[in-house]
């Protein structure tokens, strides 16, 4: 199996690229392959609790079944510190599985996974 990380940095502005690296990670979950979100930038508001309840792209497919499918499955989602602190939000308004991180380890992550960014 493979490892496959994916970095999104679009926020609630862009359902469309949220919502498919969102079913784009399911479907590698799904395969079996290991599995690594971050989030950075404007796409923090994923990680809020109730924030990505009501995003759906243009083509119908809505974010947060993919989401909830990635936090029953323990698919760890890590957060960049300082966008998350810049926007207000904390660790105790994250998702289950959600995680303050850092660059230096969103740079490890990608050092052994094949990369996909949104």
């Amino acid at each position: 199996m493979e490892k496959f990380l994916f970095v999104l940095s679009r926020g609630l502005e862009d359902p469309t690229r949220a919502t498919r690296a969102f079913q784009l990670a399911k479907v590698a979950k799904e395969k079996g392959h290991e599995v690594n979100i971050f989030l950075v930038d404007d796409a923090v508001a994923y990680a809020v609790l109730g924030l990505a309840d009501h995003v759906k792209a243009p083509t119908g497919d809505e974010a947060k079944p993919y989401i909830d499918y990635l936090v029953e499955n323990k698919v760890p989602f890590y957060i960049c510190t300082p966008c998350a602190r810049t926007r207000l939000y904390s660790e105790d308004e994250f998702i289950n599985g959600a995680k303050l991180s850092t660059a230096a380890f969103l740079i490890d992550l990608a050092a052994e996974s094949k990369v996909f960014t949104f």
